[in-house]
């Protein structure tokens, strides 16, 4: 399918004088070591010396399609189609249908061949390539591909955007029962820290009580006693003054009187 280079140099000479094509061999070696950057340069100043000899621009197209820059190419490759020699137009069209090719656009790479054809009927390389197109199968419409891609496309935007919203909902959802279960945890020890400070609060007041009912109670046995020794100290004065009294009418004179 390739044959870019195979009238390179026979456009070369059919288009300049010799003298010319011997003073400008640079490009034409640098198309040959691959240097296509180099020789398309040199076929610009070629060009702009020369803007007559549209011959340059299939030489620029050649290069063009070996750096893989197909656009740039096929423009070249068009802009030298006004040359009225007819092997060199088989050939821009020949060229022009391995780009198209390149390009996937077999309907535009079918009818350059077809081209070829007619300008040079012999031309194998461009019969073989239109027979292998003819066999191929046709394409789907790019219009229903654009539309079914679009399709797949919103389909998996919709399941992507779904799918975030289900994450979005999971997520908040955890973060409510986590937040539910921290307020339970914190509701929780507040209601053991109420019961255990009320505990302390009963318990405290429980020892206030019995410290007031002991201490009520020892007041109590410390007034009884006093009470009781009272009595005692009552009695034992009594029970001196009885004696005290018993020993003054012993002691007295009446008690030593004769009963008569």
């Amino acid at each position: 399918m390739n044959r870019q280079a195979t009238l390179l140099i026979l456009l070369l000479l059919f288009l300049f004088p010799v003298n010319m094509v011997m003073g400008q061999s640079d490009p034409i070696k640098a198309f040959e070591e691959q240097k296509y950057d180099e020789a398309i340069e040199a076929w610009n100043k070629l060009l702009e010396e020369n803007p007559e000899l549209k011959g340059i621009h299939y030489n620029q197209g050649n290069a063009q399609f070996r750096k893989g820059e197909l656009d740039e190419a096929i423009s070249a490759y068009e802009k030298s189609l006004s040359i009225k020699d007819t092997d060199a137009l088989a050939d821009i069209y020949y060229n022009m249908g391995n780009a198209w090719l390149h390009k996937q656009e077999i309907e535009k790479a079918r009818e350059f061949y077809k081209q070829t054809l007619r300008l040079r009927p012999d031309d194998q390389d461009a019969k073989t390539n239109l027979e292998l197109l003819n066999h191929m199968p046709p394409p789907p419409p790019q219009e229903q591909n654009s539309d079914q891609n679009q399709d797949d496309q919103e389909k998996q935007d919709d399941k992507e955007q779904q799918e975030q919203q289900n994450s979005e909902s999971q997520e908040q959802s955890e973060e409510q029962q986590q937040e539910q279960e921290e307020q339970e945890s914190e509701g929780d020890q507040d209601q053991a820290q109420e019961e255990e400070q009320q505990n302390s609060d009963e318990q405290e007041q429980s020892e206030e009580q019995n410290q007031d009912q002991s201490q009520g109670e020892e007041t109590i046995d410390q007034e009884e006693l006093m009470n009781a020794q009272q009595l005692l100290d009552a009695l034992k004065d009594r029970e001196t003054e009885n004696m005290r009294e018993q020993i003054r009418l012993k002691t007295s004179g009446a008690d030593q009187e004769k009963d008569w």
